[in-house]
């Protein structure tokens, strides 16, 4: 322990992660999984159920289904995109004052929105200041449980992330009853208000070294000890300039372009921006086309709660399936999707509310399955030494395919005006989705040797925790 005080502080700047005590793996960590589970329940439950308020924005600024989903799509864009900004900046001025802005933004940008007049203020609004602060919250977040955990990581990031599907269990309801009570404007100043449960959140982060000078009296606390960066921090002598430079070519460092000359991965990226474009298109259009059929609001509501139920019950289940190499992840993967397409595409012959329901449970279910595997998938493809520069590639892709994909569904519907057309168009992308990996399996060997043509660029190379970093980032943000 006396050796890593006496450090110089450039091994530390050069290693961050690797100076680090191990993590406590409980204590005070157990804290930071909370503050997990409120952020990844503002952030991402709420996202998942603003389908409730889609009819409510369409009416209040008259404006097509079109122009009301790039409020979401902007939303979840720029959550993806920014994500590893958020991870970079929260690594090098604290995890914890990064995290507590960004639930400060996600409020506000809920709070303007309700006093918008026009649908492009809450493309601003929500789109881009929420956004800003979900990327901040989620990302950060999620590396801090990372950190705090070794032995239990995997225990305490599930029960980070259960946040997000617990709070889709019950938001959609909540969303309806402020409606019906409050209306649209006071329902997004309440809803600004849970935001900033992020900021409580983010007070939970103790900083690392500080918590473990605490409980061990043979470490002496420094007045670095002090600073929020669980990460390390740079060098007295470095100035804000070569840090800014330095942080944008660690950012393109971690872009490894040179994957897509790889077959296997440019397939399953195609792949992923397939499901991508229609992954949201669900859970907005499903309340809608319920209120379309008749059904009364809180039961169509309560579509969303259901699906969200079965969401958890596929993710659990998915786990007790073996990987055998017959049936491997990425076959269980294609499988999900294939089945999920064929579930929206059945959608149109649900036009009771009992048979919506039975739609919303199987595409939970469903949905669920094909989660844990979409990055276990990845992992498998690139290997552990080029993984942080296909995550990259994983988020640009995500990112841009979340910006068109609703859109587009909402011109479907303006243009024939029927709701059935946006979940046939889901349908079909899952299902070419899921039938790309399937087309991966027959091309494993010629991936294999393409990978082993590809020399790794030493900058790419990453440490196993810093790995370990970056799949609890791209888990949560993929959800």
């Amino acid at each position: 322990m006396c050796n890593l005080k006496k450090r110089p502080p450039h091994t530390m700047s050069n290693s961050n992660v690797e100076s680090l005590p191990d993590a406590p793996d409980g204590g005070w960590g157990w804290m930071v999984v909370v503050g997990g589970f409120i952020v990844n329940g503002c952030a991402a439950g709420t996202f998942r159920s603003l389908g409730v308020l889609f009819l409510a924005f369409r009416q209040q600024f008259d404006a097509s289904s079109a122009e009301t989903a790039w409020v979401t799509s902007i939303m979840m864009c720029v959550m993806y995109l920014l994500a590893p900004f958020a991870t970079a900046l929260a690594s090098t001025t604290g995890f914890r004052p990064v995290i507590m802005l960004g639930g400060v933004l996600s409020a506000t940008g809920y709070v303007i929105s309700a006093f918008g007049t026009r649908v492009y203020h809450l493309y601003l609004a929500i789109g881009c200041l929420t956004g800003l602060g979900c990327a901040l919250t989620v990302s950060p977040m999620m590396v801090t449980v990372g950190q705090y955990f070794s032995t239990r990581r995997a225990v305490a990031n599930s029960l980070a992330v259960l946040g997000a599907s617990i709070m889709s269990m019950t938001l959609p309801l909540l969303f309806q009853y402020l409606l019906d009570e409050y209306g649209l404007k006071g329902a997004l100043l309440i809803l600004g208000g849970v935001m900033l449960q992020e900021v409580v959140a983010g007070a939970l982060v103790r900083p690392l070294k500080r918590h473990r000078n605490e409980s061990d009296s043979g470490l002496e606390m420094s007045p670095n000890d002090t600073s929020d960066n669980l990460l390390g921090s740079n060098t007295a002598t470095e100035t804000k300039s070569a840090a800014v430079v330095r942080f944008f070519k660690k950012l393109w460092t971690d872009m490894d372009f040179k994957l897509v000359k790889i077959r296997s991965v440019a397939f399953y990226l195609t792949s992923l921006f397939l499901l991508a474009f229609s992954l949201i298109v669900p859970p907005m259009y499903i309340v809608p086309r319920a209120r379309d059929l008749q059904i009364e609001d809180y039961r169509a509501a309560s579509l969303l709660t259901a699906s969200s139920i079965a969401d958890v019950v596929g993710r659990l289940s998915v786990g007790a399936i073996p990987d055998t190499p017959h049936f491997t992840r990425l076959d269980q993967f294609g499988l999900s999707l294939c089945l999920l397409g064929l579930t929206n595409l059945l959608c149109p012959l649900a036009i009771t509310y009992p048979g919506l329901i039975v739609y919303a449970i199987a595409h939970g279910l469903f949905y669920g399955a094909f989660v844990p595997t979409s990055f276990t998938c990845l992992a498998e493809l690139v290997g552990p030494k080029r993984l942080p520069g296909a995550l990259g590639l994983y988020m640009l892709v995500q990112g841009f395919a979340s910006l068109t994909g609703p859109p587009f569904a909402g011109w479907l519907y303006d243009r024939t005006g029927s709701y059935e057309v946006a979940f046939l168009q889901a349908g079909v992308c899952f299902l070419l989705a899921g039938l790309l990996p399937f087309i991966l399996r027959f091309t494993k060997r010629k991936t294999e040797e393409g990978a082993d043509e590809l020399e790794d660029d030493v900058d790419s190379v990453k440490s196993d925790r810093e790995t370990a970093t970056f799949l609890l980032i791209t888990h949560e943000t993929s959800l």
